[in-house]
């Protein structure tokens, strides 16, 4: 009954479908001696372009990523973007995918197993208006699992390797996603049957996913359990950490990131062998923090802290994913801001162990907030042209460290205004001036 009624909802799509598409925007992306490789065009394949969101009223009383929400998703705008990226030299659109139920949600109900086909229509005609352009899409999600108990209670096929704590019992909040089996099962079995969908309605638009990725910004909290109580001892994954130590603490959380990306690649992967899974953080820097496992010395009152880049790339995912944003202050420049950045997730390390296992690493958010652009006294006005100038700097300061791509924060959406903290690119296209020079 499900398909019947997504075949149905999918005919408006003929149009669209009809319009001519290269050929070599259909070949599948795909990882070669640590680089994305096109096996349409046989060339090396650098991701740039930017991120795409709405946040909108999902029900009454909640807002959330509502990019293909029925309610919120416009074609006609999702169409012009893909038109202007691809004439003004970019391939790739980053996009969040919602993890709420109902009319909005991307299942109908908490009990659905299934998309639901008027979320999944909108997400078809993206990938339909990308292809069209040769433009690549990346998936990602909110911090929160997608509210389906079937999607929740369908057990992975590794399960038993992964020494996961059942949430019953015990208060790790968000913590907890990478934790205990009901959130990890959401997650692997939402982009499973999303994925599914896809190769069953419109397989021919497989391909044009560049990456699933697991989550935006995968942190772990301290003010939450088990951390909180750093006195304790913790078990997990048949091993014991002491987290009373920054090196237990830290230890612990790059087990549980390695078996958490391990578990959700091996589903998707079983699904679709080809896929390419990934994982995002930000910098420890930008939380004001030095690095893994320096959590006593920081001076910072942000509680969170980011998974670590390291233990992502020995995980089974196939890339991982740092945003990084321009930054300066009185005392520092650009570049200065950046190398703390680097340094903060062990740069140098990282860049080896990348070579090594033969993944690419990705800048999947970068940016210049008004806030470093605006002088004294008028300090409402945006200084555009100081901005791209910064922007510029800092793709330039970027450039050496030879990152797979760059994706920048953000096209705009029809929410987007002139006084928004990160200039629409669609508002303010002379930004594109200093990203397009970082390929």
């Amino acid at each position: 009954m499900i398909r019947r009624l997504v075949m149905a909802l999918l005919a408006p799509l003929a149009l669209i479908a009809a319009e001519p598409a290269s050929p070599a925007t259909t070949g599948r992306i795909v990882i070669r001696e640590g680089c994305f490789f096109d096996t349409g065009t046989g060339k090396t394949f650098h991701p740039l372009g930017v991120n795409y969101f709405r946040i909108a009223p999902i029900r009454e009383g909640k807002e959330g990523h509502s990019t293909f929400s029925p309610s919120s998703y416009d074609e006609e705008f999702v169409n012009l973007m893909m038109e202007t990226l691809a004439r003004d030299g970019f391939n790739t659109v980053r996009t969040f995918l919602s993890y709420h139920s109902g009319a909005n949600g991307i299942v109908a109900t908490s009990e659905s197993g299934e998309p639901s086909p008027a979320y999944l229509l909108n997400v078809i005609h993206f990938l339909r208006a990308a292809q069209v352009h040769g433009i690549r899409v990346i998936f990602t999600w909110d911090t929160w699992m997608p509210e389906s108990r079937a999607w929740a209670e369908m057990p992975l096929s590794n399960e038993s390797e992964c020494g996961w704590i059942p949430a019953a019992g015990h208060d790790f909040k968000t913590n907890g996603f990478r934790l205990s089996p009901e959130p990890i099962r959401a997650r692997a079995n939402a982009i499973c049957a999303l994925l599914q969908s896809l190769k069953t309605s419109a397989p021919d638009l497989v391909p044009v996913v560049l990456a699933w990725e697991l989550e935006n910004e995968v942190h772990f909290n301290l003010d939450q359990e088990p951390f909180l109580s750093r006195s304790t001892a913790f078990a997990f994954g048949g091993r014991t950490f002491d987290l009373g130590a920054d090196s237990g603490a830290q230890a612990l959380m790059d087990a549980t990131s390695i078996s958490w990306a391990n578990a959700c690649a091996d589903a998707i992967h079983a699904v679709d062998p080809e896929a390419l899974v990934s994982a995002s953080v930000f910098t420890f820097h930008a939380v004001g923090r030095q690095g893994p496992g320096t959590w006593s010395k920081d001076q910072t009152n942000d509680m969170r802290i980011p998974a670590r880049p390291l233990a992502l790339l020995e995980s089974r995912l196939d890339f991982v994913d740092i945003h990084i944003y321009a930054g300066q202050s009185e005392s520092e420049s650009i570049a200065q801001h950046l190398k703390r950045d680097l340094d903060s997730v062990e740069i140098s390390h990282l860049a080896r162990e990348a070579r090594r296992l033969g993944k690419p690493i990705l800048i999947g958010e970068s940016g210049v907030a008004a806030r470093h652009m605006r002088r004294g006294p008028d300090w409402q006005t945006i200084p555009h042209e100081t901005g791209v100038n910064l922007l510029r700097e800092f793709h330039q300061a970027l450039s050496p460290f030879s990152f797979a791509g760059v994706l920048h924060w953000h096209y705009g959406s029809p929410d987007s205004t002139a006084q928004d903290e990160h200039p629409a690119l669609h508002l303010f296209p002379q930004y594109a001036e200093a990203i397009r020079p970082y390929r």
